[in-house]
């Protein structure tokens, strides 16, 4: 794993106060995982498809 920058260290000093929840949280961004992205419904579900099938885009 790469050095954290700077800004991150100091980011995550200022959020939390112990040393281990600080490289947790460190380490959640500079190893991150892909999720697949969701929909979630809050009123009852369409009858018929809203949204149209896209391809994804590698960022």
């Amino acid at each position: 794993m790469e050095k954290p920058s700077n800004p991150l260290l100091k980011l995550s000093r200022s959020l939390f106060a112990d040393t281990a929840e600080q490289e947790k949280f460190i380490h959640a961004l500079s190893n991150r995982q892909a999720f697949n992205p969701a929909i979630l419904w809050l009123q009852p579900k369409p009858t018929e498809n809203l949204f149209n099938l896209e391809i994804s885009v590698v960022w």
